[in-house]
């Protein structure tokens, strides 16, 4: 068979393309590969471009047993008489080609951060003894290399973010019982990076603000959320290692996770800001002033 390079088309999407996430993204898997291929990746919770381009086998859901991904094998493979199974090879195709076109993109983002980065640089060294009838050029450059640092500067603290989490993954999975340890941007976690701001919201619903320190963003908040043992993400990270590594455990995992999800409603975002004032606290001091009042009665 003659190997063949094939051309991808990559104004089918724009660079706020990695921007999407949820319904959005979804949207757009819909109407570049398919139907399918959406519910594909929504069932394994797959929200972003980013999150999409870090998972190396899209597939390996097909190896879990439960009904959700049955329904989405039926469709996407064929299912042969000794229960095993072979993935349509348009499914497939159509997977490679999304991989094949994000990742391009991406390529051409990098391409492109780094190409206005050096005009910025080339912007700066030259505004010294510019003639007068070159200044409305350089002005011009100098405006249209300030709307691009903010875009600049959050691809910088995000893939700082991103690479912190995962280096704290490599440092504590021995601690938590993970040997394969990692959280996937996207899915477990989103960052959002607006005005010099930035927070994490975990899977959980619990979230965290991270602090600025110099020039990049301190994550020692949610750290502190990951291991304070309150969150269910983590903890079904932690249940579906175990049941890998144990097979003949048979451990009910819509119970627990059931509990989980009731126990996550009341965390609340992780904040040190507030405090709480307890019913009993009230009522002492309820009881305090009525006390006072009886006694001034009496004298």
């Amino acid at each position: 068979m003659v190997s063949r390079t094939l051309f991808v088309d990559t104004k089918v999407v724009l660079f706020d393309v990695f921007t999407y996430q949820d319904d959005d993204f979804y949207n757009l898997i819909s109407q570049l590969a398919g139907p399918d291929e959406a519910a594909l990746l929504k069932i394994q919770g797959i929200r972003t471009v980013n999150a999409f381009l870090r998972i190396p086998n899209i597939f390996d859901v097909f190896n879990i047993n439960v009904k959700e991904v049955n329904d989405i094998k039926t469709k996407t493979c064929f299912i042969l008489e000794n229960n095993n199974y072979i993935v349509k090879s348009g499914i497939k195709d159509s997977i490679e080609y999304l991989r094949d076109l994000f990742g391009r993109k991406q390529g051409e983002l990098l391409k492109n951060t780094n190409r206005k980065r050096r005009t910025i640089s080339n912007v700066s060294s030259n505004t010294t003894a510019t003639p007068n009838n070159s200044l409305q050029t350089i002005t011009d450059t100098i405006q249209f290399s300030t709307t691009t640092t903010s875009t600049i500067e959050a691809i910088d603290h995000r893939s700082f973010i991103i690479q912190s989490i995962d280096e704290w993954c490599l440092k504590h999975a021995d601690e938590i019982g993970i040997s394969d340890l990692k959280f996937v941007e996207g899915t477990d976690y989103v960052v959002t990076l607006s005005s010099g701001f930035a927070h994490i919201r975990c899977a959980c619903r619990g979230s965290a603000r991270l602090p600025k320190q110099g020039k990049n963003f301190r994550l020692s908040n949610f750290y502190r959320h990951l291991k304070g043992r309150r969150c269910s993400m983590l903890k079904a990270k932690q249940q579906m290692h175990n049941i890998n590594s144990n097979p003949s455990n048979n451990v009910s995992i819509d119970e627990e996770t059931s509990s989980q999800r009731t126990t996550t409603e009341n965390i609340p975002i992780l904040s040190s800001d507030s405090t709480t004032l307890t019913g009993s606290k009230r009522r002492s001091s309820l009881s305090d002033i009525n006390g006072s009042r009886k006694k001034q009665q009496k004298n």
